[in-house]
């Protein structure tokens, strides 16, 4: 876009601001001040922000005006991305030799079209560090095409420039970080640096029935290639697939798959008993094969119809005799559906009796625990915490169940001192610990220091930031992230005070998520349409900052944004319930399009929000829940034996984990909110809410 068409008040002055920036760092800073009055940042946002004039380098004036280098950017850009290198490399020497997004162009040339040959050139863009987002892409970019060409020895230095990607038990690994270690893995394997730790890996990737990642396709036929995906590993998959209730499909294939194999007429007599399972009670168990075939239909009996399993699981021991890795399978199938959410303590207890140690895998020892929580058996919490990974058990909300169990099982001292621990953290139950010890709640603010000046001198990535920016260009986000992540804090904690000032909020956000500056409240939690919160928190009796704290979890703020199952805008409204809110207050409804409208989508929201207050005892836990599970399964969720529990328990024990951690940030963000518009700290919970009988 030219300087002289913006097309609004927002991107003129960010254009101001770019060329405020290319002055400084120019050292052409005559009409600096103007500029900067332009941009009408508050005084009060930081101190002193007169500009330094003359502070900047002698640098003689470019022969060239920002709207020349601004078109030759642009032409040059699309001429190398249309191969047109010629074009591209005579205007990077001549117009924009001094233009700061001429990394940018360095950058395109390597991308586009990548090829060994230029190989090189990428690794030195990417040690050199002149801008690290790029080189991450660029990086992303090549591990793609070296893998693609087999270019193996360059694939595996690229992926070890700064060490081993980082691992840890399969279990514990990312998606992304799967995907990393299948590259390594393979270009490893693949330059004669295979391992025991390599076959591990991949064949824990070939058995998981989530399936693997796009990029470890190399390494799985790496692994078949070499020889290791045998039929047995083949059974192992099948069987694993067997036993589940959702893996109908992918059961059958592998079982066509074991056909060919040593072991198709133990997946042909497996598959007999896969829709009736039940049916094994009926037959004869006179070989090691029959009793196997028996076990595995009986565990797939016990994952579905896990109260007659248990029921008949000693009759079922004596006839089939399963061996003890069986039974183990069996148990814990059972185990694992006694500890879901609504089952009695007598279930529980089964699972205490009847599955031994060896057994109680991280996951099982997690639901324990909430069933422990849940009916109060704090000795049993406490005793858990004792044998669980260091790294679970110093997550926060086991931090302060460690503490609660230590009170309420006459350990005083260590729970007190537990608990204070845990209320120095930033979180639902930081504030909750603090909430009950009587102590402030830890909000550890971070704000911009006293001698915060505008304009930023020297800092590149600031400079490229305002010129992709005043030329509405997309790549801004990578400047952004470079700023937040690499330059001091003082400048990234600037320019995420100018993103706020000027209405940016995605930026705001943007920048504390991808630097983890948490404790950068304001530019995490900003005030937008302050205006039409304030006017539907009064007209609907909704808590503004809880309004504020249901917006911040759903969307980021973002008016515009539409999630996978259909929910738009900055309350996330699905338009079945747009449409039934506004049928129930005989609001006219424009259809999905207007809930990208502020005033639309707040309005409806808040609505929408007072009805599940209404419907739950102006209960914002519950209510909470309601707005992102449905109101129903809040109903399911409710006590049904008499025993009272208090919030925390409630909270820890909500079966989805999605809404479990919802509620919890909700809470939070309210009580941040709050502090943030009014300036004053509250508790985090009220005493209705704690007096609640959950």
């Amino acid at each position: 876009m030219r300087y002289g068409a913006l097309k609004n008040l927002s991107r003129r002055l960010t254009t101001l601001a770019a060329a405020l920036v290319l002055a400084a760092c120019a050292g052409s800073m005559a009409g600096a001040a103007e500029l900067y009055a332009a941009l009408s940042v508050p005084a009060a946002a930081v101190s002193d922000l007169k500009p330094s004039v003359g502070s900047g380098s002698s640098s003689p004036r470019a022969r060239y005006s920002i709207e020349e280098q601004r078109d030759a950017y642009q032409t040059a850009r699309r001429a190398i991305k249309a191969g047109d290198i010629s074009t591209g490399t005579s205007l990077m020497n001549t117009v924009l030799k001094d233009y700061p997004l001429k990394v940018w162009l360095d950058y395109y040339l390597l991308s586009s079209d990548p090829s060994l040959d230029k190989y090189p050139q990428v690794l030195s863009f990417i040690r050199s560090g002149r801008q690290h987002e790029l080189g991450d892409l660029l990086a992303s970019r090549y591990e793609d095409f070296l893998a693609e060409n087999h270019a193996y020895p360059q694939l595996y230095e690229l992926m070890t420039l700064e060490g081993k990607p980082e691992g840890g038990s399969y279990d514990s690994l990312s998606f992304a970080q799967k995907n990393e270690l299948c590259r390594y893995y393979e270009s490893a394997w693949q330059t004669g640096r295979g391992s025991e730790e390599a076959v591990a890996f991949a064949a824990a990737l070939y058995i998981d029935l989530d399936g693997a990642p796009r990029k470890c396709s190399g390494l799985l036929a790496t692994f078949d290639q070499k020889g290791y995906l045998t039929a047995r590993l083949k059974l192992e998959k099948f069987e694993r697939a067997y036993v589940s209730r959702f893996e109908g499909e992918l059961t059958e294939r592998l079982a066509e798959e074991l056909s060919y194999t040593p072991f198709a007429a133990k997946a042909k007599a497996q598959m007999e008993f896969y829709d009736e399972p039940q049916q094994i009670f009926a037959q004869q168990y006179q070989t090691a094969a029959d009793r196997r075939v028996a076990a595995l239909a009986y565990a797939r009996f016990a994952n579905y119809h896990p109260d007659d399993a248990a029921a008949h699981l000693n009759d079922f021991i004596r006839k089939a005799q399963p061996s003890d890795s069986e039974l183990l399978t069996i148990t814990r199938l059972i185990s694992l559906r006694f500890l879901e959410r609504g089952r009695t303590q007598k279930d529980v207890a089964w699972v205490d009796s009847h599955l031994p140690a060896v057994g109680w895998t991280p996951y099982i020892k997690e639901q324990r625990l909430r069933r422990a929580i849940w009916f109060g058996q704090w000795e049993t919490v406490y005793q858990l915490l004792n044998h669980v990974d260091e790294i679970f058990a110093a997550e926060i909300n086991w931090r302060y169940w460690k503490g609660r169990a230590a009170l309420q099982t006459g350990r005083s001292e260590e729970g007190k001192q537990i608990l204070k621990e845990v209320a120095a953290d930033r979180s639902f139950f930081g504030f909750l610990a603090a909430q009950e010890l009587n102590l402030k709640p830890a909000y550890n603010q971070l704000s911009l220091s006293a001698g915060a000046k505008w304009p930023i001198h020297g800092d590149q990535a600031v400079t490229r930031f305002f010129e992709l920016y005043a030329m509405d260009d997309a790549n801004a986000v990578y400047e952004w992230r470079e700023i937040a992540k690499y330059s001091d804090e003082q400048t990234a904690l600037l320019m995420a005070e100018w993103a706020l000032r000027s209405g940016n909020t995605r930026y705001a956000i943007d920048s504390v998520v991808c630097s983890k500056r948490w404790d950068a409240l304001a530019y995490r939690f900003p005030i937008v349409y302050e205006d039409i919160y304030q006017q539907n928190s009064q007209a609907q009796n909704v808590p503004l900052s809880f309004m504020y704290g249901v917006s911040r979890q759903e969307s980021m703020l973002n008016p515009a944004i539409k999630s996978p199952v259909g929910a738009v805008g900055l309350m996330q409204l699905m338009p079945a319930t747009a449409k039934m809110v506004s049928r129930q207050n005989k609001w006219r409804y424009n259809g999905v399009r207007s809930l990208t409208e502020p005033a639309v989508n707040v309005r409806l929201g808040a609505a929408y929000l007072r009805d599940m207050l209404d419907k739950f005892s102006n209960n914002r836990i519950l209510a909470a829940a309601a707005y992102n599970a449905g109101p129903g399964r809040i109903y399911r969720w409710e006590s049904k034996d008499g025993l009272k529990r208090d919030a925390a328990m409630y909270v820890e024990n909500i079966p989805f984990a999605e809404t479990r951690k919802y509620v919890q940030n909700v809470l939070l963000y309210d009580a941040i909110y709050h502090k943030l518009l009014t300036g004053q700290e509250r508790v985090l919970l009220t005493d209705a809410e704690l007096a609640f009988s959950y």
